[in-house]
């Protein structure tokens, strides 16, 4: 059953999700990036509480890039189902019906032509012998 959304609403509305996700990606990132700046700052490596906090930023972000696999489902999802996708997808029905028909037609004309070629061939046989045949 189509919706009411048009197809420019639903990719603006994506759109917006999917920078909203990339901001939050970004936000996980630098924070990782402190933490590791830091720690090579003062020389050291990561402590404890610090590489917990690492591995707890890097499984958000995991789960940050499988909400953009999951958004792009939902828009295609939302797309497919949009009215406006519908009225297309029956256009091109259409259209794809009306090509089917023009390709019958064509085949057929293309039988006539051939028959038509192989008539007139042996059209041209016959005058052939017909002049041979007044020459004598």
């Amino acid at each position: 059953m189509a919706n009411d959304e048009s197809i420019e609403d639903i990719v603006n509305t994506a759109q917006e999700t999917r920078r909203g996700l990339s901001d939050l990606e970004q936000q996980l990132q630098s924070e990782i990036d402190k933490m590791d700046f830091d720690a090579f700052r003062d020389g050291r490596d990561l402590t404890v509480a610090e590489t917990k906090r690492r591995t707890q930023l890097r499984a958000s972000q995991s789960e940050v890039r499988d909400a953009f696999i999951a958004l792009a489902f939902v828009t295609v999802s939302r797309l497919d189902d949009s009215a406006e996708v519908a009225a297309l997808s029956k256009r091109m029905d259409g259209i794809n019906r009306g090509l089917s028909d023009d390709l019958g037609r064509l085949k057929k004309i293309a039988a006539f032509a051939t028959t038509v070629a192989k008539v007139a061939d042996g059209v041209a046989k016959v005058a052939a012998q017909l002049v041979k045949l007044a020459a004598v």
